[in-house]
């Protein structure tokens, strides 16, 4: 965990005990990983990474945005500085992205088609830099980008954010993917594979969403697209 996140948290708390935050949050957090939470270290020195899930209870708490918090701990890339231009139909916001980048853009589609699938150019809603070393590891033609519009994986990547995934990547177990399922659109989710079954896994703050699972004795009716690598709020 960043100190800035320790930082900023304790700055949240103000004069409040951490007991009294804990027992506001009906003890989800104990006081003292509270506090070891605001040090960035637990009582043997080791860094602390707290889960999105945690940061969410944290940011119920506080009131606060829980996608800022998300940045702190290192979730979703940050920008060093948002550049305001007035123009005649409103504003133009640019970001300056604190991962090194030579500002490849790469197309962000807001669904994909399914059958191929094909990524249709009507499809494409804007654009979002990457930073150069997903370019260096995958390829630029390997990658590709969706706008995540549920929030059945709401603990990993907040809905409206991009996210940037590799094609032709091995997929091991516990990845996150995009699939496409029984022929439609492509969902993400958390791909895990026993000797029976191969499962799609959610991770969301919303209990509603359940694993897809696909036993192996019967035809599987999905596809990965591609392995999860990296997500942004920035989007041209």
């Amino acid at each position: 965990m960043s100190n800035e996140l320790g930082k900023y948290l304790k700055q949240l708390r103000g004069k409040e005990s951490l007991r009294d935050v804990s027992h506001r949050i009906n003890g989800k957090l104990s006081f003292s990983y509270i506090g070891d939470l605001e040090k960035g270290v637990n009582r043997r020195g080791n860094p602390i990474n707290p889960s999105p899930e945690t940061l969410k209870i944290l940011a119920d708490a506080y009131h606060i945005d829980y996608l800022k918090l998300m940045e702190l701990a290192g979730y979703t890339p940050s920008v060093d500085k948002l550049t305001v231009e007035p123009t005649s139909d409103g504003a133009t916001i640019s970001a300056t992205p604190k991962w090194k980048t030579s500002n490849e853009l790469l197309d962000v589609y807001g669904e994909i088609t399914a059958g191929l699938p094909t990524f249709a150019d009507e499809h494409i809603i804007g654009q979002t830099i990457i930073p150069d070393d997903l370019i260096d590891k995958y390829g630029r033609d390997n990658l590709f980008a969706l706008q995540v519009n549920g929030d059945s994986m709401s603990k990993v990547i907040a809905p409206g954010f991009i996210a940037v995934f590799a094609k032709d990547c091995e997929v091991e177990n516990g990845d996150i993917c995009a699939v496409l399922v029984d022929g439609e659109n492509a969902t993400l989710k958390r791909f895990k594979e026993t000797s029976r079954a191969v499962i799609l896994e959610p991770e969301s703050f919303n209990p509603i969403y359940k694993p897809l699972i696909f036993p192996k004795n019967i035809d599987q009716d999905f596809r990965i697209l591609g392995k999860y690598v990296f997500a942004t709020s920035l989007l041209k």
